[in-house]
């Protein structure tokens, strides 16, 4: 779906050489995302959760966590097809809900100041964004994600 539905600097941090889904970028791919799916208490102490429409793959988003207690980081991307859809603003919904059935009270997430319609979503969420070479969100955790606890 990634190759099919988006660049691979999209999906993964940008690498040199040829662009588009070589060999080299495909490998890197896997190698980026692979170590994720050990979840929070594997290498990557993050977990990888599949966004899905109408059933099928539509992108990815994570949460990692940080060396700051109780503040996880995410980063989520989508394949063409599906954006604009709401699908990200309801998968960073669904994140910031679980991420308060853990006991998480701050969510961030950097993005570039060219990608509109994540700092869209981020702002429609509730983040406070502050501004440099790139866009750094911070998201606090209220009542409104908490929900009960206990269930």
């Amino acid at each position: 779906m990634a190759i099919d539905e988006a660049d691979p600097d999209e999906t993964m941090p940008p690498m040199v050489g040829a662009p588009g889904w070589t060999p080299m970028r495909q490998a890197a791919f896997i190698g980026f995302f692979e170590p994720m799916l050990a979840g929070l208490q594997g290498p990557k102490r993050t977990v990888l959760y599949g966004i899905k429409v109408d059933g099928l793959m539509a992108g990815f988003i994570r949460m990692s966590l940080t060396d700051r207690p109780g503040v996880v980081e995410t980063g989520m991307w989508m394949g063409r097809t599906w954006r604009g859809l709401g699908a990200g603003k309801a998968a960073l919904t669904e994140l910031l809900h679980e991420a308060a059935r853990n006991r998480i009270h701050t969510v961030v997430a950097d993005t570039t100041p060219e990608n509109k319609a994540a700092i869209g979503v981020l702002r429609k969420l509730g983040a406070t964004i502050r501004e440099s070479d790139k866009i750094y969100a911070e998201i606090s955790i209220g009542p409104a994600y908490a929900g009960d606890l206990d269930k």
